[in-house]
């Protein structure tokens, strides 16, 4: 039996409610050490205004209906904060893993984000998160649906 036929019809994915409250709880310790060390400091406004960004974009993401990403025969669905980004299978001509890389002082890290190109403009565009998988696991999701739709 060949994985496309296992593929459910349609599938919906959310982000991961584990890396959302961890992103709110470190957003807090920003706010709390923004607040107990303000001395005037331009840099300790700065860390509340990070902190507190960071409490507002976690909640939204965690805010029911919010955010998701919707499999089906005629396309994904994406939808980001509210908003809604709809692509047909036939528009997309592959997958691939984009690394965004982070450094912070000494330290380097990296993160994958899927992104795909459009038959249309032959541009670049990436999902907003990888939904609670690694970027390979999403690809391997993806990569099913569009070869069966497509």
């Amino acid at each position: 039996m060949d994985q496309q036929d296992l593929l459910p019809e349609s599938i919906t994915l959310y982000p991961s409610k584990i890396k959302w409250i961890f992103v709110i709880v470190v957003s807090i310790l920003f706010l709390v050490v923004g607040i107990a060390d303000s001395g005037g400091d331009w840099i300790n406004s700065l860390i509340c205004v990070f902190g507190g960004l960071g409490i507002l974009v976690s909640i939204l993401t965690l805010w029911p209906n919010s955010s998701w990403l919707k499999l089906g025969p005629d396309g994904m669905r994406e939808r980001v904060l509210f908003r809604k980004f709809y692509y047909h299978w036939s528009e997309v001509t592959h997958f691939g893993i984009t690394v965004v890389r982070h450094r912070s002082g000494a330290q380097r890290s990296d993160t994958e984000f899927v992104s795909f190109w459009m038959k249309c403009d032959h541009d670049m565009r990436s999902l907003s998160e990888c939904y609670g998988k690694k970027a390979e696991e999403l690809m391997e999701i993806l990569e099913p649906y569009r070869n069966r739709y497509g």
